[in-house]
C-alpha cells in the first residue's frame, strides 16, 4: 500500500514537473537606439503561420515585459510606439526552447530614420483599424523624386489608370485628403502627381462619413470612399516643388510649375500648367474641377431633388482621352492651424481654361418588336457624324474656417464662389435607315452656345457634447444659389423621302436664364439610452426656389430673330418645400467589437409649379421613407464584416412629369405624364475584410444587391421614319434590379505582391417599344490577376487584366444576342540602367468582341520613354517619350434596350516629347511648438 501511495505521489509530481517545464514564454528590454533610454512600448505576439494575434500587452516603465501562457510553435514578435518605428522579429517556442528572451530590443525614432536607415525586421505593409486601411510607405520601394501616384500603383487592391483615376477593391476613390485635410479641394490629381512618395508616412483608405455624423455618431448613411495621405513628421518642414517643360512633333507641348511650403501646421503651395497633349490637370475629374458640367441639380435632405438643366445635351468640354485639348490652369493653396490647433483655416483659389476640339463617329442600332410586315422596318440603324468645339474659362475660391474652443464644442463654417464663360459650337449630319439600308431621314444639325455661369455655397455646423459625451447636439445650415444666362443659336435641317415636302428647317436663337436658390438646414441630437444604446433624433427643412425662362424666336423679314415661338418657350417657377423627421438607434458592444445603426426618416414634399407665360399651376404633395441599417463585427483586429441596408424614394423629375418642350432634337419628343408616382429602390450590401500583416495574405469579399419597386421606365414610340416620342411610365408589375459580388485574394511573396480578383455584376432591366414590353438581361463575369515587382535601382514591374465575357438578352428578340468576350490588361515596366539612364513602359489594351452589324473594339495604347537623371540626388531628369506608339483612336461600345451603340473618337495619335524636369526640395527639423 505503502508502495502505491508513494508511487502515485512520484507520478503526479513528475506531471507537474513537466507540466512546469512547458511554460512556454518571452520577454526583452525595450530601450531607445541612442540613447539606450528605457521605452514603455505596446508588446504583441502573432502566430506566423495565420497571423492570428496570440497575446498582447504594455510594458513596464523600466522598458520590460514578459507574456507567458504561450504555447509551443512559431510566433512574431511586433514592439510598437507612436514615437518609434515599428520593430518585429520572428521567434521559436519549442520544449527545448520555453522562453525566449529578446534582451535588449533597440527602437528608432521615427524622426531619425533618414540618419539611421538599418531597421531589424520589415515594416508591416498592411494594418485594418476598424473599417480603416491602413498602409505603411516604408513597406515599398520608392525611387528619387517619386510621387505620390508611383506608391500608389505599388499597393495591393489599389489600381490607377492612365487618366489618373483610382480605385481601391473595385471602388472608386472620389476623395484624396492630406492629413485629414482638403489639398486644392480634394483635386486627387494635384495630391498625386505632384506630392513626393518620399514625404507619405501612411495612405488610410475609408468610408468617410459626413460632417454632421462624424461629429454626432448619428449615422446618416452618407458615404464617400476617401484615401488620406498621412505625411512623415521630418517631413513637414521644408519646401519641395517640381518644375517642368516639353516640347514635341506636331506642335504639342506641356510644362508645369509648382512649389509648396510645408512648416509644421502652415502649408502653402501654388501651380502653374500649360499643355495641349492632355497631361498635367486634365484627368478624369475634369468635368467638376473646370466646372464644365452646366446643368443645375438641386438635392434635398431627403435625397430627393430636382433637375433643370440649361443645355440640351451632355456637356462634353472636358477631357476624358478623346478629342484634341488645350488647357491652362493654375491655383494657390493654404492651410494652417494655431491656438494649440484649435483653430484652423483651409482656403484655395483655382483658374482654369479648358478647350476641346472633337470628332465623334456613332452607330447605333435598335431592334423594334416584330409589328410591321417587312423584318427591315424592325430594324433602327442610326449613324452620325460630329464635330465640337467646346471652350471653358473657370474661377472658384473657397475657404473653410474651424473651430474647436474646447473638447465639447466644434464649429465649421465654409463658402464658395465659381465663375463661368462658356462657349460651345457642334455640326452634325446624322442619318437613320431600316434594317436593309433604306434611308429614312437624314439631318444636318448646327449648334452654338455663349453663356456666363456663376454659383455660391455656404455651409455652417455647429456641434456640442454635453457632460455625457455621447450626448450631442447639432445643427447644419447650407445655403446654394446657381446662376446661369446663355444664348444658343440652333439650325437643323431634316429631309426625310417618304414625306412631303421633304425638308422640315428649324431655326432659332435661344436666350435661356436659369437659377435657383436652394436652403437646407439639419437638426440632430443624440441621447445615451444605454451604455450601448443611444437613439439619434433628427428634424430637417429644405427650401428650394428656382427659375427657368427659356425662349425661342425665329427669324423675322429682317433677317433678326424677333418672333417668339411659343411652342417651344416657356417661363417656369418651381417652388419645394421639405419637412423631415427622422430617428436612428445606435448600438456599441462593450468590447467595441460590434456595431448596429438603424431607424428611418419620413420627408414631407410639397412642390409647386408656375407657368409665368398661361399662370397655370401645377401642385404636387408626397410623403418619401428612408430607411436604413447597418450592421459591423470585429472578428479579430484586423477581420471585420459588414451587412447595410438602405432604402430610398426617387420622385418623378418635373421633366417627366411636366416637360419643358426643346426642339434640338427633332426626331426624340419628349412628352410629360402627370398620373406619374414615385418609385422605392431597395439597396443591400455585406462586405468581409482579412488582412493578416506578417505573412502579407488579404481577402475581400463583397456584394450588393438593389431591387426598385414602382419603377419609372421610359414607354418609346418609333415610327416608320425613325422619329422616337418618349414618355415616362410606372411600371407597377415588374422590378429592376442589378447586383455585383466582388472577390479578391492578395499574398505578398518577399519583393512580389500579388493579387487575385474575381467579379461578376448584371442587371434586369424594362421598357416599353411600340407598347410592348422588354426585358434586357446583362451579367459580366471577369477574372482579373495582378503582379507587382520592384527592386530598388533594378527593376520595377506591374501587370494585371483578364478576360471578361458578357451575356446580353432581350426578351422582344431572343433571337438578337449582344453576347460578347471582352479583356482588359495593363503593364508598366521600368528597367535601371548604368549611368541614371532609365527604360520603361506603359502598355494598356481594352477589347470587346464583335457583334452583329458592329465591329469589334480593339485598342492598345501603348507609350515608351527613355530618362537620364543627374545631380547627385537625382532631381534633374531628360526624357524622350513615344506616345500612343499603336497610332490608335478611341472607341467604345455600350449595350442598351433593344440594342447597342459605338463610338469612334478622333484622339491625339503618335508623337514623341523631350522633356526637361527638375525636382527640388530641403527639409529641416519640424518645429514641436
Amino acid at each position: 500500500m505503502k508502495i502505491t501511495i508513494a508511487s502515485i505521489i512520484l507520478f503526479f509530481g513528475l506531471i507537474l514537473s513537466c507540466a512546469a517545464q512547458t511554460t512556454f514564454n518571452v520577454k526583452g528590454v525595450a530601450v531607445d537606439t541612442t540613447d539606450n533610454n528605457k521605452v514603455r512600448a505596446t508588446v504583441t505576439v502573432i502566430n506566423a503561420k495565420d497571423s492570428i494575434l496570440i497575446k498582447f500587452t504594455r510594458g513596464n516603465a523600466d522598458g520590460s515585459f514578459m507574456l507567458d501562457g504561450l504555447t509551443a510553435g512559431k510566433f512574431s514578435l511586433w514592439v510598437t510606439h507612436p514615437d518609434y518605428a515599428d520593430y518585429t522579429e520572428k521567434f521559436t517556442l519549442d520544449a527545448a526552447n520555453p522562453t525566449h528572451d529578446f534582451k535588449q530590443i533597440k527602437l528608432l525614432l521615427k524622426e531619425r530614420i533618414l540618419q539611421e536607415v538599418k531597421i531589424k525586421g520589415a515594416p508591416i505593409e498592411l494594418k485594418i483599424k476598424g473599417d480603416t486601411s491602413e498602409f505603411n510607405a516604408r513597406a515599398y520601394v520608392i525611387q528619387p523624386n517619386d510621387k505620390v501616384e508611383d506608391l500608389l500603383k505599388q499597393v495591393q487592391g489599389m489600381t490607377v489608370d492612365k487618366d489618373g483615376k483610382i480605385t481601391f477593391k473595385g471602388e472608386q476613390i472620389k476623395k484624396i485628403l492630406v492629413d485629414g485635410e482638403e489639398f486644392f479641394g480634394d483635386d486627387p490629381l494635384l495630391v498625386t502627381k505632384n506630392l513626393r512618395a518620399d514625404m507619405v508616412d501612411k495612405l488610410q483608405v475609408y468610408d468617410k462619413k459626413s460632417d454632421q455624423a462624424t461629429l454626432t455618431g448619428i449615422d446618416d448613411g452618407s458615404r464617400v470612399k476617401t484615401l488620406n495621405v498621412k505625411l512623415r513628421e521630418d517631413k513637414k518642414n521644408g519646401l519641395f516643388g517640381k518644375v517642368s517643360a516639353g516640347v514635341g512633333n506636331s506642335g504639342f507641348y506641356n510644362g508645369q510649375a509648382m512649389v509648396n511650403k510645408f512648416k509644421g501646421d502652415y502649408k502653402f503651395s501654388a501651380y502653374g500648367t500649360t499643355a495641349n497633349n492632355g497631361i498635367n490637370g486634365l484627368g478624369y475629374d475634369d468635368a467638376s474641377r473646370l466646372g464644365t458640367n452646366s446643368s443645375t441639380l438641386v438635392v434635398f435632405d431627403d435625397g430627393s431633388s430636382g433637375y433643370m438643366s440649361n443645355r440640351d445635351e451632355i456637356d462634353n468640354s472636358y477631357y476624358g482621352g478623346n478629342g484634341f485639348p488645350s488647357a491652362r490652369t493654375g491655383g494657390f493653396h493654404y492651410d494652417t492651424k494655431w491656438n494649440e490647433k484649435k483653430q484652423s483655416i483651409n482656403t484655395n483659389y483655382k483658374i482654369g481654361v479648358l478647350a476641346l476640339t472633337n470628332n465623334i463617329n456613332s452607330i447605333s442600332q435598335q431592334i423594334l418588336p416584330t409589328t410591321n410586315t417587312d423584318p427591315a422596318d424592325n430594324v433602327i440603324n442610326r449613324s452620325s457624324d460630329r464635330n465640337s468645339y467646346n471652350h471653358t474659362f473657370r474661377q472658384r475660391g473657397d475657404v473653410t474656417f474651424q473651430s474647436n474652443p474646447n473638447a465639447s464644442t466644434s464649429l465649421k463654417l465654409a463658402v464658395d464662389g465659381t465663375f463661368k464663360d462658356i462657349e460651345n459650337y457642334s455640326s452634325s449630319v446624322s442619318t437613320v435607315a431600316n434594317g436593309a439600308g433604306k434611308l429614312l431621314t437624314r439631318e444636318t444639325q448646327t449648334q452654338s452656345e455663349n453663356g456666363k455661369q456663376k454659383a455660391f455655397n455656404a455651409s455652417f455646423l455647429y456641434s456640442k457634447k454635453f457632460t455625457n459625451p455621447n450626448r450631442v447636439f447639432s445643427w447644419n445650415v447650407s445655403e446654394s444659389y446657381n446662376e446661369s444666362n446663355a444664348t444658343i443659336q440652333f439650325y437643323s435641317n431634316i429631309f426625310s423621302p417618304a414625306k412631303t415636302p421633304a425638308d422640315s428647317v428649324i431655326d432659332q436663337s435661344k436666350p435661356t436664364r436659369l437659377s435657383s436658390s436652394v436652403l437646407n438646414s439639419n437638426i440632430t441630437y443624440n441621447e445615451p439610452l444605454t451604455k450601448t444604446l443611444s437613439l439619434g433624433l433628427n428634424y430637417g427643412l429644405g427650401l428650394n426656389n428656382s427659375l427657368s425662362d427659356r425662349a425661342s424666336f425665329n427669324k423675322s423679314g429682317t433677317g433678326e430673330y424677333d418672333i417668339l415661338d411659343t411652342k417651344f418657350s416657356n417661363n417656369y417657377k418651381f417652388n419645394q418645400t421639405l419637412n423631415q423627421l427622422g430617428a436612428i438607434f445606435n448600438y456599441k458592444s462593450t468590447d467595441t467589437k460590434t456595431t448596429l445603426s438603424f431607424g428611418t426618416r419620413a420627408s414631407s414634399v410639397n412642390f409647386k409649379q408656375i407657368d409665368q407665360y398661361t399662370n397655370n399651376i401645377y401642385k404636387r404633395s408626397f410623403i418619401n421613407w428612408s430607411p436604413q441599417a447597418r450592421f459591423q463585427h470585429k472578428m479579430a483586429p484586423s477581420e471585420y464584416v459588414t451587412v447595410q441596408y438602405n432604402g430610398s424614394n426617387s420622385q418623378p423629375s418635373i421633366d417627366q412629369i411636366q416637360p419643358i418642350r426643346i426642339n434640338t432634337n427633332p426626331l426624340y419628343i419628349v412628352v410629360g405624364n402627370p398620373n406619374l408616382g414615385p418609385s422605392f429602390r431597395h439597396n443591400i450590401s455585406a462586405s468581409y475584410n482579412m488582412s493578416q500583416e506578417i505573412s502579407g495574405k488579404s481577402l475581400y469579399i463583397s456584394g450588393s444587391y438593389s431591387l426598385v419597386v414602382n419603377n419609372l421606365i421610359s414607354k418609346v414610340d418609333v415610327d416608320n421614319n425613325g422619329r422616337t416620342v418618349s414618355q415616362a411610365v410606372n411600371l407597377t408589375d415588374k422590378s429592376p434590379m442589378n447586383y455585383r459580388v466582388y472577390a479578391q485574394m492578395g499574398r505578398k511573396f518577399g519583393i512580389v505582391n500579388t493579387s487575385l480578383t474575381l467579379q461578376t455584376y448584371g442587371n434586369t432591366s424594362y421598357s416599353y417599344t411600340n407598347n410592348a414590353l422588354n426585358q434586357s438581361k446583362n451579367t459580366t463575369y471577369e477574372i482579373t490577376g495582378s503582379l507587382n515587382l520592384y527592386k530598388a535601382n533594378k527593376y520595377s514591374i506591374s501587370v494585371d487584366g483578364g478576360p471578361s465575357y458578357t451575356f446580353n438578352t432581350q426578351s422582344l428578340q431572343s433571337f438578337n444576342s449582344y453576347n460578347s468576350a471582352g479583356a482588359n490588361a495593363y503593364a508598366y515596366f521600368s528597367l535601371y540602367l548604368p549611368g541614371k539612364f532609365q527604360l520603361s513602359t506603359d502598355f494598356q489594351y481594352y477589347y470587346q468582341a464583335a457583334i452583329k452589324d458592329a465591329p469589334a473594339v480593339n485598342r492598345p495604347m501603348l507609350s515608351a520613354s527613355i530618362h537620364k537623371n543627374f545631380l547627385k540626388n537625382e532631381s534633374l531628369k531628360f526624357s524622350i517619350t513615344g506616345n500612343n506608339l499603336f497610332n490608335r483612336d478611341q472607341n467604345f461600345r455600350s449595350i442598351m434596350p433593344n440594342g447597342f451603340n459605338q463610338s469612334n473618337y478622333a484622339s491625339i495619335r503618335r508623337y514623341f516629347m523631350v522633356t526637361l524636369s527638375w525636382d527640388f526640395t530641403k527639409f529641416g527639423t519640424t518645429s514641436t511648438n
